[in-house]
C-alpha cells in the first residue's frame, strides 16, 4: 500500500524530473515508477540509435536520481519491451542482461543508500563480442487462437 508521501514522490517525478531527463536524453521512450515497488524500482525505455547509450544514459539517471530519490534499482529497456507489463519486463531482464557487463552500481554513502542499474537492452557490436539475435515474437493470431481452448488442452 502507498502513502501520501509515496504518491507525492511520484507525481512531483513525473512533473519535473521526467521533463528534464527528456530534454537532456531525446530518445527516452518512457520512465516508469510501479507503485507496488514503492516507487523504488525505476523502469525507463530508450531508443538506442548507437553502441554505448544506455550505459551513458543509465549513469546519468543514477548520479542525479540519488539526489532526488530513495529509488533502489534502475532498468533501461528499449522500446520494443512495454514497461508496465512485467512479463515483458522479466523477459527482458532474463534474456538481455549479462551479470558482469550490463549491471552498474553506486555504493551507498552514510546519508544515501546503493543504487543498481540493469543495462536490459539490445547489444550493439562494441558492447558484445558474440552475435546477438532478434527478439522471438508471438503470432498474435496463433495466441488468440490457443487463448480460445486453453481450457480445452488440459496443460495446466
Amino acid at each position: 500500500m502507498t502513502g501520501m508521501n509515496d504518491v507525492l514522490e511520484y507525481k512531483s517525478f513525473n512533473s519535473t524530473i521526467v521533463p528534464e531527463w527528456k530534454t537532456q536524453f531525446s530518445n527516452i521512450v518512457d520512465i516508469y515508477l510501479p507503485q507496488t515497488t514503492g516507487h523504488r524500482f525505476i523502469l525507463a525505455s530508450m531508443k538506442k540509435d548507437a553502441a554505448g547509450q544506455a550505459k551513458e544514459l543509465l549513469q546519468y539517471m543514477m548520479k542525479n536520481l540519488q539526489l532526488v530519490s530513495d529509488a533502489k534499482f534502475i532498468a533501461l529497456f528499449e522500446e520494443d519491451v512495454n514497461i508496465r507489463d512485467w512479463n515483458d519486463v522479466i523477459w527482458a531482464i532474463t534474456t538481455r542482461i549479462d551479470p558482469t557487463r550490463d549491471i552498474l552500481k553506486v555504493e551507498g554513502s552514510s546519508d544515501k543508500s546503493s543504487l543498481l542499474a540493469f543495462d536490459a537492452t539490445n547489444k550493439w557490436p562494441g558492447e558484445v563480442q558474440r552475435e546477438w539475435g532478434n527478439p522471438i515474437k508471438k503470432d498474435p493470431k496463433l495466441v488468440v487462437k490457443i487463448d480460445a481452448i486453453w481450457d480445452e488442452l488440459d496443460i495446466l
